[in-house]
């Protein structure tokens, strides 16, 4: 995993990384499933290509928080504190539910995931590097998922 340590450093790097990275994740989600707007009080009611949805304040907000907690997936997963991880991931899987979000829509956001590291990371992007995050991801849904019933 030493490979999706390092290149979270490299997005980590980025000036702003948190809004820059997550406003770019969402806009890959929605390019792979327009539909997953719905999911999203702040997005309901804007088309996907719109900028007015990008630059809404709790869209940004949103974005933020997502990219914080894949910082602090990395921080733990090269910590090696598995303990903590497996619960904060169960946790946000159990939140998840309440957001009427399925494990179908994970595939979505694994590809939208791995298109923005490709983006972001450019030749840094390797298919080792796309290998390591797609083994991690796989990680992070399963773990989530044992928290539907």
């Amino acid at each position: 995993m030493a490979l999706v340590v390092k290149t979270w450093g490299e997005i980590q790097n980025i000036p702003n990384y948190e809004e820059v990275a997550g406003i770019l994740l969402f806009r890959k989600i929605f390019e792979v499933e327009p539909a997953a707007k719905h999911l999203f009080d702040f997005a309901r009611s804007r088309a996907v290509d719109s900028e007015e949805l990008y630059n809404d304040p709790k869209f940004i907000e949103h974005a933020r928080t997502v990219i914080r907690m894949v910082t602090a997936a990395i921080g733990l997963l090269e910590q090696g504190d598995m303990g903590t991880l497996v619960q904060a991931l169960r946790d946000l899987g159990a939140r998840h539910v309440t957001y009427n979000v399925s494990q179908e829509h994970f595939p979505i956001v694994g590809e939208a995931l791995i298109m923005t590291l490709a983006a972001a990371l450019g030749d840094m992007f390797t298919e080792e590097v796309k290998e390591e995050w797609l083994t991690v991801a796989d990680v992070i849904f399963t773990t989530m998922a044992t928290t539907w019933a």
